[in-house]
This record gives structure tokens, C-alpha cells and sequence, in this order.
């Protein structure tokens, strides 16, 4: 608790306070503080801080939902399948946690850079080059690279404590492969979807470094806001009010799909 209180409570309370704050103390150089609401007023009333607040949204759901389509078929294979190098294909995919974030996306650009391997490949059937880097998809790409690892982990976990006689039962009373899958497996992976979901779609909504170097500023997410106004534009009480105000909304979003999903099931808790 001590912990927890120093490194988490205690500085969260402190940009709490700043956002109230019509100038930072300390670090304007004020002594005296004025409380306003102008922070928050301004976040509300100026369409780019919104703008930017729903591109971050509609980045994250994206990335969550092309991380999911691609992690579950390859988990599903993983966890029914009795190949010999099952632990290896899980490493490979779990690889890109043993490799820095910036290297990971600085190796990106050099795929879609002008001079990359997209318009280099494009070149050969005669298609001029198109522009990929600082642009959305770009972005996506990026954090769906990164983010994989965190959709496979609980998705594997879910299908492996599957009980396959419950499958081979639903078969022998006459269920076909799909009817099995959609009646037994995949309400008993919901557990693992909900979490990696969870995960991805929470770290991809505050994600700072990918859309840094793949996005640009035309593509900056809200991570990348809030950073600009604390080490660019020193508007700490600005930037005070923008992060209380993502922390706030991702709450209520964790609220809401604990309200639908239930998050309890997926640690643990009663499932039936």
C-alpha cells in the first residue's frame, strides 16, 4: 500500500490538483495558485483536443479488433493441435517482449518509408510509390505489432483449460465442428478474449511511442497530446486537466465492460 501510494496515488493526486490550477506552481514560478475550471473548459471547447481524443479511440478499437482476428485462429491451433514445436511457435509469438519498443518501430519505418520494402516491392509491378508512413494505418500496424503478445497470452491460457471431452461429448450427440466450437469453445474462451481485449485496447488507447514515430504530428494519439503540453508547450495545468480526463474516461470504459463482460471471470472467478 505504501507503494502504491507513493508512485501512483500520490502523483496522480498531484496532477489532479494542477488541472485546478490556474497556473502550475513551482513550475511557472508562482507562489499563490488561483483555482479555475478554464483547464477542462478549454479541453471541451477546442475540437482539435476532441479530435484527437476520438482518432485515439477509433485507433485503439481498430488495433484491438485486427490483434484479436489474427490472434485467435493461430491460439485456437496452438491449443488443440498436437504438433511437435508447439512451444516454439508460443516463443515466436511472444518474441517481440524480449525486443525494445523504439527498436520495434524504427524498424517499421524502414518498411514504410519512401525508399522501404513497401515501395520497393510496389516498384516491380509498375505501381508508383505510396505513401505509408504517418498515417493511420501505419499506426495501427505498429501497436497491433507490439500489442500482439498481450491478446495471445490470455486467449491461449483460455482455449488450453478447455476440456476437450466436452467438444468430443457435443460431437457424438451430433453437433458438426462448428456447432461445437460455437457452443463449447467459444463461450469458454471468453474469458481470455475479455481479458486480452482489455489489455490491448487500454494500452493501445494511451500508447505514446508508435504514434510518435509512425504517425506524426497529423497523427498524434492522446498520449502524445498530453506529452506535447507537459515537455513542449510547459502547460502543465492544461495538461493536468487532458489526463485526468483520459484517465477518467478509461475507468468508465473498464466500468462498462466489467459491466457487460464481467471482468471477475476472467481471473478466476465463477464462470458457469
Amino acid at each position: 500500500m505504501l507503494w502504491i501510494g507513493m508512485f501512483l496515488v500520490l502523483p496522480f493526486v498531484i496532477i489532479i490538483s494542477y488541472s485546478f490550477f490556474e497556473s502550475a506552481p513551482l513550475i511557472d514560478g508562482v507562489v499563490g495558485v488561483e483555482l479555475t475550471l478554464s483547464n477542462y473548459v478549454e479541453f471541451f471547447t477546442r475540437s482539435v483536443y476532441l479530435s484527437i481524443l476520438w482518432d485515439s479511440f477509433v485507433i485503439a478499437v481498430a488495433t484491438t479488433v485486427i490483434t484479436l482476428v489474427l490472434v485467435y485462429p493461430a491460439a485456437y491451433y496452438l491449443a488443440f493441435s498436437d504438433i511437435k514445436y508447439k512451444n516454439l511457435f508460443l516463443l515466436l509469438f511472444i518474441l517481440p517482449f524480449w525486443m525494445n519498443i523504439v527498436i520495434r518501430t524504427y524498424a517499421w519505418r524502414q518498411v514504410f518509408g519512401d525508399g522501404g520494402l513497401v515501395n520497393y516491392l510496389l516498384s516491380f509491378v509498375g505501381a508508383g510509390p505510396v505513401e505509408v508512413m504517418f498515417t493511420k494505418p501505419a499506426v495501427v500496424i505498429g501497436l497491433v505489432h507490439v500489442f500482439l503478445p498481450f491478446m495471445l497470452l490470455p486467449v491461449y491460457s483460455s482455449l488450453s483449460n478447455i476440456d476437450r471431452s466436452q467438444i468430443e461429448s457435443a460431437k457424438n450427440l451430433g453437433a458438426n465442428r462448428l456447432e461445437a466450437f460455437i457452443e463449447i469453445t467459444l463461450p469458454q474462451s471468453a474469458p481470455g478474449v475479455g481479458a486480452g481485449v482489455m489489455l490491448v485496447f487500454v494500452l493501445s488507447f494511451g500508447a505514446f511511442v508508435v504514434p510518435e514515430l509512425l504517425g506524426g504530428a497529423q497523427n498524434s494519439m492522446i498520449a502524445n497530446l498530453i506529452g506535447s503540453m507537459f515537455l513542449e508547450l510547459q502547460s502543465w495545468e492544461v495538461g493536468s486537466a487532458v489526463a485526468v480526463i483520459f484517465t477518467v474516461l478509461v475507468l468508465a470504459l473498464v466500468y462498462v465492460f466489467n459491466r457487460v463482460i464481467g471482468l471477475e471471470g476472467m481471473y478466476g472467478g465463477d464462470n458457469a
